[in-house]
């Protein structure tokens, strides 16, 4: 008896819990790299509908030179589906859509992981304060307890005692606006 480990067996009951048509397109993008070579870092296979494979392209020129290919790229991908595909249609319509989503993705995940980012686990919230029978003071002062709670675990800035993001400490030494100031000055 051979034993797998838990992590494939998972693997292989989420597969079967998928309909017949998304197992055929994650054993398509299993193979899309091998069938279009080079090719396929300017496609992204969209979904199958009825037999047919919709692609977005990087450009209406690349749309239909693959399109003079559909015979041959049929024959490649076939060799490797379950269910054969009856035609593939290439379009660039949705290629700026499907990137400006992941560009958008990118630069969310990038921000997260800039040195002014407070680490989650030392991030408090604000306590909600929107009561109709909270006067301004209350609101203030609920709005500066909850300030002082976020920054109380943060370390100092050793220029200017500052509680600072440890990853402006670990970057620059110093906290972001003390470096500002020292590049200003050179």
């Amino acid at each position: 008896m051979d034993f797998q480990s838990l992590n494939q067996i998972l693997g292989y009951l989420q597969i079967m819990e998928l309909s017949p048509q998304q197992q055929q397109f994650l054993k398509l993008m299993e193979y899309w790299e091998e069938v279009l070579g080079v090719m396929a870092t300017q496609t992204k296979p969209l979904y199958i509908d009825r037999g047919v494979l919709y692609v977005a392209t990087s450009s209406a020129a690349l749309s239909q030179e693959l399109s003079f290919r559909v015979p041959q790229l049929l024959d490649k991908l076939n060799h490797f589906l379950p269910t054969p595909l009856d035609n593939i249609r290439f379009s660039a319509a949705h290629w700026h859509t499907i990137h400006s989503h992941q560009s958008r993705q990118t630069e969310k995940n990038n921000w997260l992981e800039h040195p002014s980012m407070i680490p989650q686990s030392q991030k408090a919230t604000l306590e909600d304060s929107t009561h109709k029978n909270q006067n301004p003071q209350t609101t203030f002062k609920n709005w500066a307890k909850a300030i002082n709670t976020r920054f109380q675990g943060l370390p100092l800035c050793p220029q200017c005692q500052c509680p600072t993001p440890p990853g402006e400490i670990q970057r620059w030494s110093v906290c972001a606006i003390c470096a500002t100031k020292q590049w200003s000055s050179s």
